[in-house]
């Protein structure tokens, strides 16, 4: 039987409230006839620096996303004018985390390197947080890992999604090679010896426990295992059994059965029901193409929201679109019946 799931990660109510009211004491100061919002505190952010993954992981709605259906890669031209349009928040992001991934599998993207060190040159303190499936960590790229994080002012985590006990198990989840996968993070383990930050994921049981594929004490166990098969120091390695779910209902496909994983409406929102999450006002979310997305469950474009290439970040932190969206996310104005918020079973990510 799977474990109790654990709670989502959401701000406290007193946390809440105090932004609630800020949120309002600043737009009942306005001068215009829209209500201005909150410049908010970004202390993280996600960029999309191209669109594929190799992976097709049962609970994940990649296969069936946007960017899947419009792939790309993003200029450089873009990649320059999002650093600088992040520059007025940099306090707070050289304090939080910068994940140069977005609903993608990151180390396939050529220029990600080059990506990195740009980020650590504009915000030289912030946590760069990387997540992959691990079929990409070659020993050239584990190379590449230890050259850029191996330095002590480098902040990192290298998050590896590994949904797997088995090569069943992992192969049905991930449609993956297992034996390529462990190999390379096997190899990638060994050559970190505690240096590298490392995070090795499992995601084996539904957060409602309608379905578990491996428990939370079998991932533990096979890791135990493999460390001490493979003689792999622990220092800086954690190992994380956590819980899948549906990414907001956004998995439709029937294959695999995905579409069984969806929960429905979760919860109501509206000015009787307040709601609050950080992905509203501590994140910001950047598709490959310069869309900005209200969140990491967003993979098909439900909130229609504005490209960087034709606004500024901080113009569209002050717009009308921005205002709106943190009030229905928020409930200070009604939203639609499916609202992707109501249907979201993991507030904060």
């Amino acid at each position: 039987m799977p474990s109790t799931p654990r709670k989502p990660r959401t701000e406290s109510e007193t946390d809440f409230q105090k932004r609630l009211r800020l949120f309002e004491r600043k737009s009942s100061h306005s001068t215009t006839d829209h209500p201005s919002s909150i410049i908010p505190m970004i202390r993280y952010v996600q960029v999309q620096t191209h669109s594929r993954c190799n992976a097709d992981c049962v609970f994940c709605p990649y296969i069936e996303s946007w960017h899947a259906a419009h792939p790309g890669r993003m200029s450089e031209t873009l990649w320059q004018k999002i650093l600088h349009d992040l520059t007025p928040f940099a306090s707070g992001i050289n304090k939080g985390k910068f994940l140069p991934y977005l609903m993608q599998e990151p180390l396939i993207d050529p220029s990600i390197f080059h990506k990195i060190r740009d980020i650590y040159t504009h915000f030289p303190t912030t946590t760069v947080e990387l997540s992959t499936n691990g079929m990409a960590l070659t020993p050239k790229v584990v190379d590449q890992l230890l050259d850029i994080f191996g330095k002590p002012q480098h902040k990192h985590q290298i998050w590896v999604s590994h949904h797997g006990i088995d090569a069943d198990s992992f192969e049905y989840i991930m449609k993956l090679d297992y034996a390529k996968a462990h190999q390379n993070l096997i190899h990638l383990l060994q050559r970190s010896e505690g240096r590298l930050r490392i995070r090795l994921r499992g995601l084996g049981h539904e957060r409602n426990g309608k379905h578990s594929f491996f428990t939370p004490q079998n991932y533990r166990d096979y890791w135990r295992m493999n460390f001490a098969q493979f003689h792999i120091n622990p220092n800086n390695v954690q190992i994380d059994a956590y819980t899948f779910h549906d990414r907001a209902g956004t998995l439709r496909r029937e294959e695999r059965h995905a579409n069984q994983f969806n929960s429905g409406i979760v919860r109501k929102i509206d000015p009787e029901n307040r709601f609050y999450c950080p992905r509203i006002d501590l994140w910001v979310h950047i598709m490959w193409e310069g869309t900005i997305r209200l969140c990491c469950m967003d993979y098909h474009g439900e909130v229609a929201l504005p490209n960087l290439q034709n606004i500024s970040l901080l113009d569209y932190f002050q717009s009308e679109a921005y205002h709106d969206l943190y009030a229905q996310v928020t409930g200070q104005q009604p939203s639609s019946s499916n609202f992707i918020c109501t249907r979201c079973t993991s507030p904060g990510g």
